[in-house]
């Protein structure tokens, strides 16, 4: 009884869990269609086709049940309907005459959330019978987007926890909070998508001259090098706040917005405003003080249901957990003693939670824990090998094992990347599609940053042997399982700073991978030899792709990535291919 997870959102993917709760497969169309975050709400974009068709080519028994990351769509209607009339009538009367811009009257405006539903739901369906299964007669089972989102609960290593949820928004809502306990998610509280933390942070990104919904990494970054100004601090403290006796934050961002229900959305409006309330201020210093508001809201927010449900344990997922300086404050918070930040926290992961509610449902049982993320395609090696010849590399002799390869070409100096078993889950390389680099040279980072055509304002990573990490870094123990997928910084001791300071940011912090050989033996027999020959503990370790593409997928992407990047050698699953002159040293 597999079930399968799909998602035709922004972030489209699929996944498939096997009857004992296993997690077969997970991917995002992203990979397939070299399209970053592939969006295939439009009309005339495709739907995760692919995605499904790996997942359906990963099953190993029948796929018994369709899980749809979507709300039902009445319901879903009833609540945008909903929160649509009571703004209307708390004074957002001007919201009506959005009927006039769209040439529709009253009762089409309102029927806007229950046909746009319906329609993604036939979207969904249809991608899953172009890929090769045909639902008719197989149950389809809907999800509430941040549903989806909890079911990270589901999949953590964790019997009972607090699970909070926050992104821009998903189904007319922008967050959440569950109580977890064994299969189950009580609902205990929606954040409104009027209150949207996901969406001030990326206003707050475009007002700052960047990409919404893929430079707000940039933002936090750009935070370590500001100051909070009083001034704006007041000011966005107006427009967001938490609100204690609702349990919520309250946000009027969008207040005299002329905008109809969910799912209609005019950035443009937030974006402006927020563009007047940073007017004059520098962008770093702008930068710092949305982060503090941010941090500031969510901080009362958690803290509030933490003393109401008297958990050690937190579940969070959702975009804007993608923050790793925010998730490193919520592991500091009293009483937290163990915190988990779902790999997949953007919407790549809204089908593999589909599938994990309906898993929990129809079983009574959770899902196996995720333990591991090389969900997606791998490649036999002869195949992927070829696709490097023909960008001008040769399988060089490699005697000793790629992984001693590797660390020998590190520990020369090269670059390296790493083309090895399945493509990761979610948005963090973690060695099988990683481009890996030398972190002791501080230098290093402003020249990968050039080879791979990247920004230098964002800063790297770095991955060490988990036995070396409380050396390195402090506040290690709440955070075993983000470290595991670098979904978390860490303040970083004096030993990182001078061993790795090409993998620590401007604030002394570091979002590390920590690899345990018992789950990635030879990542962590890399790292090992890196050491024997060099003396230091650890890695630069970048996502395997050039600037503004998706990781790469398969053997064509990597090579071609690799080629233009200027990696001369690469680790394809047991081969190493080299180019030009390090194909000749490297076979002598």
């Amino acid at each position: 009884m597999a079930i399968l997870g799909v998602y035709e959102g922004h972030n489209a993917g699929a996944a498939l869990i096997s009857a004992d709760g296993t997690v077969l497969a997970a991917v995002e169309e992203e990979r397939f269609s070299r399209v970053k975050n592939h969006d295939a709400r439009p009309p005339d974009a495709p739907g995760p086709v692919r995605s499904v068709a790996w997942c359906l080519a990963a099953a190993t028994e029948e796929v018994t049940a369709i899980a749809v990351g979507l709300e039902e769509p009445e319901a879903l209607h009833r609540r945008a309907v909903n929160t649509f009339l009571d703004l209307v009538a708390a004074g957002e009367r001007q919201r009506l005459d959005r009927r006039h811009q769209l040439g529709l009257d009253a009762h089409d405006l309102l029927q806007m959330p229950l046909l746009t539903q319906r329609a993604r739901v036939a979207k969904a369906l249809r991608t899953v019978a172009e890929a090769g299964l045909d639902p008719a007669g197989i149950p389809t089972m809907f999800v509430p987007h941040h549903t989806c989102h909890a079911a990270a609960f589901l999949l953590a290593p964790v019997d009972a926890a607090l699970v909070v949820t926050l992104d821009g928004k998903g189904d007319d809502l922008s967050g959440s909070v569950h109580d977890g306990q064994g299969h189950r998610l009580g609902p205990v509280a929606e954040v409104p998508t009027e209150a949207s933390l996901g969406h001030l942070y990326s206003a707050a990104t475009v007002a700052c001259g960047l990409r919404p919904q893929r430079d707000e990494g940039k933002l936090t970054a750009m935070a370590a090098s500001g100051t909070a100004d009083p001034r704006l601090l007041k000011r966005l403290s107006a427009v967001m706040r938490f609100d204690p006796a609702a349990g919520v934050p309250r946000g009027s961002l969008g207040a005299g917005i002329v905008q109809g229900p969910y799912p209609d959305r005019i950035p443009g409006f937030h974006n402006e405003r927020m563009a007047g309330l940073i007017a004059g201020l520098d962008r770093c210093d702008v930068a710092a003080t949305v982060q503090q508001i941010l941090e500031q809201v969510v901080v009362e927010f958690v803290e509030h249901h933490l003393r109401r449900s008297g958990s050690s344990a937190l579940v969070v997922s959702g975009g804007v957990f993608a923050n790793v300086t925010l998730n490193r404050r919520l592991a500091g918070l009293p009483g937290v003693q163990e915190l988990h930040v779902h790999p997949g926290m953007t919407d790549s992961g809204i089908a593999l939670g589909a599938a994990a509610v309906v898993h929990a449902r129809t079983t009574g049982a959770r899902p196996r824990p995720l333990n591991r993320i090389d969900l997606g395609p791998s490649f036999a090696d002869d195949a992927a090998a070829a696709a490097f010849r023909e960008q001008g590399y040769e399988v060089v002799a490699a005697a000793e094992g790629p992984e001693r390869a590797l660390a020998a070409a590190l520990a020369d100096g090269h670059v390296v990347a790493r083309f090895a078993g399945g493509c990761e889950y979610g948005p963090r390389a973690l060695g099988h599609r990683s481009v890996l680099a030398p972190a002791g040279d501080p230098s290093v980072a402003a020249a990968l940053n050039d080879r791979l055509r990247r920004s230098h304002v964002m800063p790297f990573a770095p991955v060490v042997p988990a036995a070396e990490a409380h050396r390195l870094f402090d506040g290690l123990e709440p955070v075993a399982g983000p470290t595991r997928f670098m979904t978390t910084s860490v303040r970083c001791r004096p030993e990182a700073l001078a061993a790795l300071p090409a993998a620590v940011h401007l604030d002394g912090t570091a979002r590390p991978q920590l690899v345990h050989p018992g789950e990635n033996p030879r990542l962590a027999l890399l790292l090992e030899e890196y050491r024997r020959r060099t003396g230091r503990p650890g890695l630069v370790n970048t996502s395997f792709n050039l600037h503004d593409e998706p990781i790469v997928c398969t053997p064509t992407d990597a090579a071609r990535s690799a080629r233009a990047a200027g990696i001369a050698v690469v680790q394809v699953g047991d081969l190493v291919c080299a180019y030009g002159a390090e194909s000749r040293s490297r076979s002598r």
